[in-house]
């Protein structure tokens, strides 16, 4: 019964969450993905090709939708309904996450699938842990900027000069580059996936003291 009760008590958080601001994300996203083939093509690819398009544009998705998850609170009113005795703030924050992080997966999922329709030729599974793995590097570190600095443009300029840094200096970079499917290595993935964590968890941490100490 209690279990049911909490089910039921972040299922109307979720759905609250989708109307604050997460469908404009979502649809921002699809226009990125829609934009893609324009761009690039995406006919006939080797593994190669589609690494470049994948890590190099795809994955930008992950700091559209992952980084601006704390800016419902930046409308007072809302601040003040998040802070409430309703649920937790960092259940709020975990619910946004989850669905952030599940929309990034479902549209790299989809958008390979769509390659693969095209005959590009790559290791499905693969390809697709990757690309999550930069999007979700990519918008962590949006994630922790926005936290940290409470200012959403901080949020997004964080990434994107990281993302520029990387386009740059190339491997250079050793574990932390975004761009290592294209090199045909997959540990510096694993290590964007567990940096991520660390990042998220660094940004809801401080936005919890920060809370409970204001």
């Amino acid at each position: 019964m209690i279990l049911a009760g909490i089910c039921a008590k972040y299922w109307d958080v979720l759905k609250v969450q989708i109307k604050l601001g997460f469908i404009v994300h979502l649809g921002c996203s699809l226009l990125v993905l829609l934009l893609t083939p324009v761009i690039f093509g995406i006919k006939n690819l080797d593994a190669i090709a589609s690494s470049f398009v994948l890590e190099r544009f795809v994955a930008l998705i992950g700091i559209i939708l992952i980084t601006p998850l704390f800016l419902p609170e930046q409308n007072p009113s809302v601040q003040e309904i998040s802070e409430s005795k309703y649920t937790s703030l960092i259940g709020i924050y975990l619910v946004r996450l989850c669905l952030a992080i599940a929309a990034t997966i479902l549209l790299v999922g989809v958008f390979l699938v769509i390659m693969q329709m095209n005959m590009c030729s790559f290791p499905t599974f693969q390809f697709w842990i990757g690309t999550f793995a930069t999007a979700f590097g990519l918008g962590s570190l949006g994630f922790m900027s926005y936290a940290l600095s409470e200012n959403l443009v901080v949020g997004y300029l964080v990434p994107s000069a990281f993302y520029l840094m990387n386009l740059v200096t190339g491997s250079k970079l050793g574990y932390f580059y975004l761009f290592s499917l294209s090199i045909n290595q997959m540990l510096e993935k694993y290590i964007w996936l567990a940096m991520g964590i660390g990042l998220i968890v660094i940004g809801l941490v401080f936005r919890y003291f920060k809370r409970i100490t204001r």
